[in-house]
């Protein structure tokens, strides 16, 4: 699964994430390597590789992974060179300056973060970013973030937005288009610093944190480095995408399982309550199940998600139903095609113009993907890891929208599926 996580790293560093014929072809070996480890037995040969060669393959990935970030950020190199050198010690026997020298890595990779988009990209020219600044600003004044009063900062004749997404004078026709729980965890970074992108850069950071959590050997530490250099990390952090909330809560979800059963439904709540596509990892909960448990146990743990996200998302819908309905939901589907997507729907579309059912491939691969992990999947946070890289990732692959924001919470997922697979070497 790490080595999943590092092919799809590079595959949207080829083109910050926009189509590329490579790119393409790594994310396709990722989805087979990944459905490889999740739904076939383990293969001898490689389940009998010694410690210090998988560790020596991970550091060179996280080697790799911080040359390349390295080459694409034009500033703070000297502190990026900092991270990955601290990052690549993990690979030594620390023992208990494991977790102190991780403290430090993320301190300074925090550091570097900021830096970067306030020298790079202090107001990028991305919707997202307009979304979430004039939504929390409009919060903090009373203002409803699902009213359309949003300005379209790409021109009237963008390939961006769909029918329908424009008016006459030139302005979106629906307010912000996530969940109210991830502008919620957005505004303290708005708040304290002006900016919710230093809210991203503490997900980020608090992620790899959990995953250190989890075990204090070398393992461990190089997985949750790989995670931190991430190629396209520092491209999602400075435009301001939702995605490193999202993987904020599903690292909620992962060390609950691990370590604090009882805050499970609540974490749970808070994943559901963060993305609109958290609905394709609802079937999978079941993994998440102890032994002994039943189906009545998954429907009372999702119904607690559910209402937990509830909870937190009803106020917003009752402030303005329909305006809530045509953001959040409606406006996901009138979204076009697009032809600059890491996706195999551009591919496709370009032999297949006319074919009837090209926009519903995604949803046609779902549905096999999921029956596949449900029936060859075990019953443990590592399984629902995989399961969920698996399915996440065969769906993006296949979208009409499938960018760098999108492929980042599938490096998070494969790389917890490392971290909490049944091979963790806590050697020191």
């Amino acid at each position: 699964m790490a080595a999943a996580a590092f092919m799809v790293g590079v595959a949207i560093h080829l083109n910050n994430g926009f189509y590329t014929l490579p790119g393409l072809c790594l994310v396709t070996g990722a989805i087979v390597l990944c459905a490889a480890v999740t739904l076939l037995p383990p293969v001898a040969a490689v389940e009998s590789l010694p410690p210090h060669v998988v560790t020596g393959l991970i550091a060179a990935a996280v080697l790799i992974e911080t040359v390349l970030l390295w080459r694409a950020t034009p500033v703070a190199r000297w502190g990026l060179a900092c991270v990955g050198v601290l990052s690549f010690l993990q690979v030594f026997r620390l023992r208990r300056f494991r977790l102190p020298l991780f403290a430090v890595t993320l301190a300074v990779f925090c550091f570097v973060a900021a830096a970067v988009f306030l020298t790079v990209a202090k107001n990028p020219l991305i919707d997202v970013f307009v979304f979430q600044q004039r939504a929390a600003r409009g919060l903090l004044r009373g203002l409803n973030p699902y009213e359309p009063r949003f300005p379209n900062i790409y021109g009237p004749d963008t390939p961006f937005y769909g029918p329908g997404v424009l008016d006459a004078e030139n302005r979106l026709t629906v307010g912000l288009p996530y969940p109210p729980l991830s502008l919620l965890m957005a505004l303290p970074g708005y708040v304290l610093g002006g900016d919710c992108r230093y809210a991203d850069i503490a997900a980020v950071a608090a992620s790899a944190l959990l995953m250190m959590l989890v075990g204090a050997g070398r393992w461990t530490g190089l997985t949750a480095a790989l995670f931190l250099l991430t190629p396209g990390v520092f491209l999602i952090i400075q435009s301001m995408y939702t995605d490193t909330l999202f993987v904020l809560t599903f690292s909620l979800v992962m060390i609950c399982a691990l370590r604090w059963r009882r805050g499970l439904p609540f974490a749970l709540g808070l994943f559901v309550g963060t993305k609109q596509y958290s609905v394709l990892s609802v079937p999978l909960i079941v993994l998440l199940l102890e032994p002994g448990e039943g189906w009545m146990d998954a429907a009372r743990l999702t119904a607690k998600a559910f209402l937990i996200a509830g909870v937190v998302t009803l106020p917003f819908v009752l402030w303005d139903p329909y305006a809530f309905w045509r953001s959040v939901v409606q406006f996901q589907f009138m979204q076009p095609l697009r032809m600059d997507a890491l996706s195999h729907l551009v591919w496709m579309h370009a032999r297949l113009p006319r074919f009837p059912f090209l926009l519903w491939t995604p949803f046609i691969a779902l549905v096999p993907t999921t029956a596949l992990v449900l029936w060859r999947c075990g019953r443990s946070p590592a399984q629902f890891a995989g399961a969920v890289t698996l399915v996440h990732l065969v769906f993006f692959a296949f979208n009409k929208q499938a960018f760098a924001n999108y492929y980042y919470f599938v490096i998070a997922t494969a790389c917890w599926a490392a971290v909490v697979s049944d091979r963790v070497m806590a050697d020191g």
